[in-house]
């Protein structure tokens, strides 16, 4: 399994461009991590090649990475930088060029995230042979360009797109978990770490009336933190660990609304998909964010970090009748304009046929 969203990009782009004539071939490299990825697209019927089991700061790495494209040839060769100095500080493009493929996209998620002088300048060079930068985000420009030095006339913004789920499959998570109908029930959904923020949403729900309830979807290295967090506030039968899920869409079309809380995120899947459930959302108003969520339209945006502003958007959707139900038709229908995969497989493609002719 696997629950990152650069690898889910992965997975929902490959799907989709097969649909547009182009054969997709999945390339991994670097020992762990994305098996649950590969067995998904071999799945789909999709080739995957294992490059090396090194890193691609390896020279070796790169050296059978190379020897692996010079071998395929493909038409393009689409780079995904979950952040910004994945890829070998991204030095698989100038090796890519050097086997002989003549164009790169690369597709930036976390453009803003922290650097290091020699990441940056190896980065630099190697950005010379990336053709077009996609991000996921308006927000992610100034970053690019600021940071990296990625020429503006380069960058292409494509927005996050996902399938139509709907409210389809809803989880009766009030019958699985014994809630009460006026139980209101708030998600937050990702790996458990400290830069998602569900420590300050935990100490937030202190703050909350009793039939407010928090679910925890997720797994990662702070469960036990969070957990000790939860038992020192005295909520631990208001805040339930629900572990890994694969019935998230279902999950958000059951609860009330969705939260999200990090510190760092550019544009996150959950967010598409609680609005596709037509779910209201509170969550930081950082980076990326606010080009998802329409403060007081399709949701409420606060401070990171700052658990009474969240604790307040929250009990602001608790106690107006009829606020939650308005919003999440609103982002139910931003959604559908905006960030469906039709609309986000589409774009890329153009920039794909751009290039080829």
């Amino acid at each position: 399994r696997y629950t990152g969203g650069a690898e889910r990009y992965l997975h929902l782009l490959a799907r989709g461009i097969a649909g547009h004539g182009f054969r997709p071939v999945l390339v991994t490299a670097g020992s762990g991590g994305l098996d649950g990825l590969k067995e998904e697209v071999r799945r789909d019927g999709f080739d995957v090649f294992e490059a090396t089991r090194r890193s691609l700061c390896d020279p070796a790495g790169l050296y059978s990475t190379a020897r692996l494209l010079g071998r395929l040839r493909p038409a393009i060769l689409h780079v995904n930088l979950p952040g910004p100095f994945d890829a070998g500080y991204s030095l698989v493009a100038p090796v890519a060029s050097l086997a002989g493929v003549k164009r790169i996209v690369a597709t930036e998620h976390l453009p803003m995230a922290p650097s290091f002088a020699k990441a940056r300048i190896l980065k630099g060079f190697s950005g010379r042979f990336i053709e077009r930068t996609i991000t996921v985000s308006r927000d992610n420009i100034d970053h690019l360009v600021g940071i990296h030095r990625v020429p503006p006339e380069k960058i292409r913004v494509v927005y996050n797109g996902i399938p139509d789920t709907g409210a389809g499959g809803v989880t009766d998570l009030r019958r699985e978990l014994s809630f009460s109908a006026e139980a209101f029930l708030v998600a937050v959904v990702g790996s458990l770490e400290r830069r998602k923020g569900q420590g300050t949403l935990i100490r937030a729900m202190s703050r909350l009336p009793e039939r407010v309830h928090l679910l925890v979807v997720g797994e990662g290295p702070a469960e036990k933190e969070y957990r000790d967090t939860a038992a020192g506030e005295g909520l631990g039968k208001r805040v339930r660990f629900l572990g890994y899920r694969d019935d998230v869409p279902g999950i958000l079309a059951a609860v009330d609304v969705l939260a999200v809380p990090s510190t760092l995120e550019a544009a996150p899947y959950v967010i598409l998909e609680a609005m596709a459930a037509s779910r209201p959302v509170v969550a930081s108003g950082i980076y990326g964010i606010p080009e998802l969520v329409e403060e007081g339209k399709t949701g409420l945006l606060v401070e990171p970090g700052n658990e009474r502003m969240l604790a307040e958007a929250i009990r602001t959707l608790v106690e107006r009748n009829g606020l939650a139900e308005r919003f999440g038709r609103a982002g139910r229908a931003r959604y559908e304009a905006f960030f469906t995969l039709e609309r986000s497989i589409g774009e890329t493609v153009e920039i794909y046929r751009e290039l080829l002719d």
